[in-house]
Order: C-alpha cells, then structure tokens, then sequence
C-alpha cells in the first residue's frame, strides 16, 4: 500500500478528479497543477464549498478516491490556535490552512469529525495569506503553525506551499513558524537552508501504533532518517511524542520506542519535545464514533472534560510518570511540553 501510495504522489491518476473555482483560474499555482497532472479530469465549479461541504458524503469511503480542489481563499487566513492543539508556551500562538485536508489517513485524525469531505482543498492565492500574516504580525510577534491540518511536507512534491513561502518566512524575525509532519521527504532538508524562525515538528510513533492506526504513512526508522537528516542540513528539530495510546496492547511500545528513537538521534540536537495524549474535541469525536464505531479507537473508555474527549486524568498522570522516567534520561524536563 505505501509503495502504491509513494507512486501516486508522482502519478498523473493520483486525484480522481481536479475542481477548479472559476476565479482560481488566473492563479499560476492553478496552471502549474493542471499541467502536472493533465490527464486527469477537470471539473469547474463556482466556489469550492459547493463539493467540499455537500451532504452525505462518507469521508473513509471518499478518502479512498480523493479529488483535489483548487480554491480562493476569501476570508479569515488566521485562526487562534485551539486549546487541544501545543503552543509550546507562546503567547501569541495561530495556525493558517494553506490546504484542507492530507493525503495521509490516520484512524484517529480529528478532520474527520471537521470535515464533512475527504477531498483536498488547496488555496491558490498565495499572496492573501502574507498580507494576514503581515497584519497579524503588526500587533507583535506571532508563533504560527502551518501544518496542523495537514502534512505540508508530504504533499511538497504536489504542491510546493512552502517554496512560495519560505523567502517570506526569513524576512519576518518576529514570527516563528512551526510545520508539522510525518513525511520521510528528505529532500526538502537537502534542498532548502535552515531558517532561524523555522521549527520543523516531526510526529513519531511506535512501529505498531503507524501499521494499525497511521496508514499510507512512512514507518517508524524512515522517520527517524528524516529527522536526522533534518539536524544534519542546521534545522531546528521538534520531535511530538503525540498522540499517546494508552491500552492493554500498547502499554509495553512505549519504553522500547523511546529508547530506540534517542538511541538513533542525539537528543543534544534537538530543539524541544512535544508529548501529548489521545485527545479530540468531543464534536469531532462524535461525528466519527458513527462512521467508526467499530474501530479500537473510538470504541475504548474515554472521560469527556468540558469539550475535550482524552484518557481519564489518573490514567494519564500515571502513564507519563513512567514514561518521563524514560524520557528525562535523555530530555531536560524543561525542554518537554506537555498538553
């Protein structure tokens, strides 16, 4: 499946479809895509909530034969940052979607509860976004992460976001830039200068929980080589231990996971760690309970806080106890954040 996944991404049959809004057409992103991939059937709509928000569309089913939609974002490029989501202790802390949704399927995604569409939704106008990240700028620094609803890093060789970006990106030394992924591109590292504003967040987990739950994703040691490729070319590199499972089946991955992984990598490199458990807005949650309802994840026990679905608070408080115990031989406690 992921060597049929890797083929894909360079394939002209990758989308089963590309919808254009009409006024995305004057955009060269939009031309450089429909050239890529012109075999594939081109579709104009008028705007792009007219697919992406239809009804009864079933996203697991969709996510099987994902179209691309090209669009114009026209409003709202800014969005405070959620309280599920790390911010790594920054005041000041906002995400952006260049892209909605990831050519990734991870069984516990949340973009399933947000989205009624499994399809993608890339933004073409590129420029919308500098100006809102400009205005948002002149209210003082900003910590900005760019890759939460999506895997920016795995989708580069579709849809090159941050090329357009990354010039941007250097001449703003108030703003921190955070982008987030799972990919095992290491040609991105090899192929762009590391930027002081600029954390790249790696999200890894244990080779079981990627088989069983984390499909079309790049194993475990394919991650790691991409991690150290990234500290090797001068990034600054965040590993996320997130999200944390806890259950009969997974309680033993943990100790020899995190062994491996600094056994692998000098920790001395690395910039800081996010940990974090299963978590989800209880709306999200509910939505997918009923497409998943089968599935471990969302069939376990949970403890539903407010509006947050996690682990109960002892199961938590008692499960990173013992894994701190790992982590801090290898982690200052300072250095780790936790949700």
């Amino acid at each position: 499946m992921k060597k049929y996944f890797k083929s894909l991404i360079k394939d002209k049959n990758m989308f089963n479809s590309i919808y254009v809004e009409e006024a995305a057409f004057r955009y060269p992103i939009t031309n450089s895509i429909l050239n890529k991939y012109d075999g594939c059937p081109v579709i104009k709509i008028k705007h792009y909530k007219d697919v992406f928000n239809r009804s009864n569309q079933h996203f697991g089913i969709q996510k099987q034969h994902q179209s691309l939609i090209l669009a114009v974002k026209d409003k709202q490029f800014l969005y405070k940052g959620p309280d599920v989501c790390q911010n790594f202790g920054r005041a000041n802390f906002y995400y952006t979607s260049f892209l909605l949704n990831c050519i990734y399927n991870c069984e516990y995604c949340y973009l399933q509860g947000m989205y009624q569409s499994a399809n993608l939704v890339a933004f073409v106008n590129i420029e919308d976004y500098k100006l809102a990240i400009n205005d948002a700028l002149s209210n003082g620094a900003l910590y900005l992460a760019v890759s939460y609803d999506t895997d920016l890093i795995a989708f580069n060789k579709v849809l090159p976001y941050l090329d357009h970006f990354y010039e941007f990106f250097e001449k703003k030394p108030d703003l921190e830039v955070e982008i987030r992924t799972k990919s095992a591109n290491v040609d991105f590292y090899k192929n762009h200068k590391p930027l002081d504003n600029v954390i790249m967040a790696f999200t890894i987990s244990p080779d079981k929980i990627i088989k069983n739950y984390e499909r079309l994703t790049p194993p475990l040691n394919s991650r790691i080589k991409a991690i150290k490729t990234a500290i090797e070319y001068g990034f600054k590199v965040r590993i996320c231990f997130d999200p944390i499972f806890i259950g009969d089946d997974l309680n033993d991955l943990y100790e020899p996971f995190f062994n491996h992984v600094f056994s692998e990598i000098n920790s001395s490199y690395l910039f800081d760690v996010g940990y974090g458990f299963f978590r989800m807005s209880r709306e999200f949650f509910r939505k997918i309970e009923k497409q998943y309802f089968s599935t471990q994840i969302f069939s376990d026990e949970y403890c539903r806080a407010g509006e947050v679905v996690s682990y109960r608070q002892e199961l938590r408080d008692e499960f990173m106890r013992k894994h701190f115990q790992i982590l801090n031989k290898y982690i200052d406690k300072e250095k780790i954040f936790i949700l």
